[in-house]
């Protein structure tokens, strides 16, 4: 079946949390910087579903984060889609009904994705290249800290999804089945 009830629920996770996301970020912006908190997005799809489903749930999202986000429109959709398939092919590695290794995944994800946005921060202005920098790491080390803590807890909603609309709460047994 190509259409299972988890693309929907995945969709609606993570459009909850990028919309918290935006909100945390819009108040605190008084102190000057931003959280980044998107490397949870890339993560339960490519352990739970089949490559299919990943690829809907992967360009939903992405396609909604885009329009959210002031980054060229398809890079985080095409960051979902890169590190969601290299997840994907060796997934039968990590044990996804815990949450150590889907939170390692998702500092890892993190950490990617805020790498390409400041590169693309410093593409444009290249003369503030130390303040962009301090900000830079300032913004990745409070992401990362704060992730640690949401992680955890953002995977534990996805899966209670997962049982509360009765769909399958295993993981797929094959990357390619």
């Amino acid at each position: 079946m190509i259409f299972d009830k988890r693309i929907l629920l995945l969709f609606a996770s993570n459009v909850l949390l990028l919309h918290l996301m935006l909100l945390v970020n819009s108040s605190i912006a008084f102190a000057g910087f931003n959280l980044l908190i998107l490397g949870p997005l890339f993560i339960i799809a490519p352990l739970y579903l089949r490559a299919d489903q990943f690829f809907i749930t992967s360009l939903l999202t992405g396609f909604w984060v885009d329009a959210a986000l002031p980054t060229p429109f398809g890079l985080v959709t095409l960051l979902m889609l890169s590190i969601g398939s290299f997840i994907l092919l060796i997934r039968l590695r990590f044990r996804a009904e815990k949450n150590f290794h889907p939170a390692l995944l998702a500092q890892i994800a993190n950490f990617i994705t805020g790498l390409t946005f400041f590169y693309l921060s410093i593409s444009s202005n290249f003369i503030d290249f130390f303040s962009l920098l301090s900000t830079g790491c300032i913004e990745l080390i409070i992401s990362h800290l704060v992730l640690l803590g949401v992680a955890p807890w953002f995977f534990n909603f996805q899966r209670s999804l997962f049982s509360i609309f009765e769909t399958k709460t295993e993981p797929e047994s094959l990357p390619f089945v």
